[in-house]
C-alpha cells in the first residue's frame, strides 16, 4: 500500500514542474500520473477518497515514495485548511518540499500566467499575487502541524545554479539513494509554454483524454511541440520600480520572518535590502 508521500507544495511559478520531473527520474520515487491532482485542496477531489488518490500512481516494487506536486496546497487563503486535511490521513506519512523564488520574479510570472489564461485583464498587482508570495505565512500553516523537520525548503535560484547538489540534499532528506545520477538537468520546464498556446488548443490540452495521451510523449519532445503551436506574441510583464516598492513594503514583515525564523538567506540570494521594522 502506498503510505509514504512526498508533496511538492509550491510555491506557484517557482519551478515545481522542473523539480517534479527531475525527481521523477529517481528509481525509488513514483511520480503521480497527474502531476497536480489537487486532492487536498479541491473538495470534489477530496470527496473521491484515499482509494482514488492512491490509484494515481503506477507503483513498482522498487518504489519507496509516491510524489505529486499540487501548488494549490500553498495558495491560502484561496484554498484554506489544506494542511489540516492532510493531517487527517492517519495511515500515511507525508514529507514536503516548498520551493521559493525571488518574489518580484514570481509575481511577474504569476501575472503572465493569469493574463495568458484570460483570468486577469490588465497587468496590475492583485491580492492573489501578494498572498501567494508570503512564503513564511504559507509555511506557518504546515510547520504548525507537521513541524519543520518534515519540510524541505529551497530556492529556485539554488536549484538552477546547482541542480545536482540540491537534488542530492533532497534525496538525503527523503532517505533514498543520494548517489543516484540524475540525467536531464538541462531541461527547464515552463508551464507558460502551454499557457501561450492558442486558447482553443489550450482547452483541448486540458481534456483528460488528451492529457493521458500527452503523458506518453517524452517531456523534451512535448515541450518542443509547444513552440509551433503557440501564439507569436506572448504576454510580457515587467514590474515597475513603483510596483516593486509597493510589493516590498507589503512583503517586508514576511521576508523578515523567512530569514529569521526559517533561515532562508534572502539578503544575498535575492539581492534586495531587508530592513528591520
Amino acid at each position: 500500500m502506498k503510505n509514504n508521500f512526498l508533496l511538492i507544495l509550491g510555491a506557484m511559478k517557482c519551478g515545481t514542474t522542473s523539480l517534479f520531473h527531475y525527481l521523477s527520474e529517481h528509481p525509488q520515487i513514483s511520480p503521480a500520473t497527474n502531476k497536480e491532482p489537487h486532492f487536498f485542496s479541491e473538495d470534489r477531489n477530496l470527496a473521491k477518497g484515499m482509494t482514488w488518490y492512491r490509484s494515481l500512481w503506477d507503483w513498482k516494487p522498487q518504489h519507496i515514495i509516491a510524489m505529486e506536486a499540487s501548488t494549490t496546497y500553498t495558495m491560502s487563503p484561496k484554498y484554506p485548511n489544506v494542511p489540516e486535511r492532510i493531517a487527517q490521513v492517519k495511515d500515511a506519512e507525508f514529507r514536503f518540499i516548498y520551493i521559493m523564488r525571488h518574489p518580484f520574479k514570481r509575481i511577474e510570472s504569476h501575472m503572465r500566467h493569469l493574463l495568458s489564461g484570460g483570468h486577469q485583464k490588465t497587468a496590475e498587482i492583485i491580492e492573489e499575487h501578494l498572498a501567494f508570495s508570503e512564503y513564511a505565512k504559507q509555511l506557518d500553516a504546515y510547520t504548525k502541524i507537521f513541524g519543520k523537520d518534515r519540510i524541505y525548503m529551497l530556492l529556485l535560484e539554488d536549484l538552477t545554479k546547482n541542480p545536482k547538489g540540491e537534488l542530492q540534499k533532497i534525496c538525503q532528506f527523503l532517505q533514498i539513494d543520494p548517489n543516484f545520477q540524475f540525467q536531464n538537468l538541462q531541461l527547464i520546464l515552463n508551464s507558460n509554454k502551454t499557457l501561450n498556446l492558442h486558447p482553443a488548443l489550450r482547452k483541448l490540452y486540458k481534456m483528460p483524454a488528451v492529457k493521458s495521451v500527452s503523458r506518453l510523449v517524452p517531456t523534451q519532445f512535448r515541450q518542443k511541440l509547444y513552440k509551433p503551436l503557440s501564439r507569436k506574441n506572448s504576454y510580457e510583464v515587467k514590474l515597475s520600480d513603483r510596483d516593486k516598492a509597493f510589493i516590498l513594503q507589503r512583503l517586508q514583515p514576511d521576508l523578515d520572518r523567512l530569514e529569521t525564523e526559517y533561515g532562508i538567506d534572502i539578503r544575498s540570494k535575492w539581492e534586495f535590502p531587508i530592513v528591520d521594522f
